[in-house]
């Protein structure tokens, strides 16, 4: 066999794993782009699904089916209220709103329907004797809320309520929801504040 020809057939073996390697290559990009793309969305499906509004939870009340829906707006702050359904979670309201948080002191009626308005979630609770324990809890669970998407703000207000207008000791609410809990249960708790977060008339407007 001549150089020329020697030479040529080793050109051509290394045109061939030249191409081999090219192939190679290409097919390890697929698979590790595929793989990647593939652990990409399953991360994008457990988080929007860790974020997504749970449904209706056991119990739940909500208006008109099981209340009058009272509609909304502004009256002068101290005027007398009334209002057709207790605790309310809809109907005029005054121009204030309390910051988010817990309250030792009862929050008015006419205040906490305007945070209700503006996308937040209210606990109400009765005690009596003090219950400084059951106020801790909700201070725990205020500080677990995860902040709201679009403002990052923690939209919760617990206040104490007169307990002659509740059928159990701790009522949540949000706008036009109710539901009555006998005990505080932070994961339900948790659950309303996920359902119902931003969902008020004002909820994607008001921080």
């Amino acid at each position: 066999m001549s150089k020329k020809e020697s030479g040529a057939r080793l050109g051509k073996r290394e045109q061939l794993r030249a191409e081999r390697r090219r192939r190679s290559l290409v097919w390890n990009v697929i698979l590790l782009g595929g793989g990647g793309l593939a652990v990409l969305m399953v991360a994008i499906y457990f988080i929007a699904l860790a974020n997504a509004r749970p449904g209706p939870l056991p119990g739940e009340l909500s208006a008109p089916r099981d209340f009058p829906d009272e509609g909304t707006g502004l009256v002068p702050e101290g005027a007398a209220l009334t209002f057709q359904h207790y605790p309310p979670s809809s109907g005029a309201h005054y121009e204030s709103v309390a910051p988010w948080g817990v309250y030792a002191e009862a929050v008015a009626e006419g205040v906490f329907v305007h945070n209700l308005e503006n996308g937040g979630v209210v606990f109400l609770y009765d005690c009596d004797p003090p219950c400084p324990d059951l106020v801790q809890k909700f201070e725990a669970l205020a500080r677990k809320v995860p902040p709201d998407s679009r403002f990052g703000s923690r939209k919760i207000l617990v206040t104490p309520y007169d307990k002659s207008k509740m059928e159990t000791p701790i009522v949540a609410l949000a706008w036009n929801h109710q539901l009555n809990m006998p005990a505080f249960d932070e994961a339900t708790m948790l659950q309303w504040y996920k359902r119902f977060v931003n969902t008020g008339p004002k909820g994607l407007d008001q921080p």
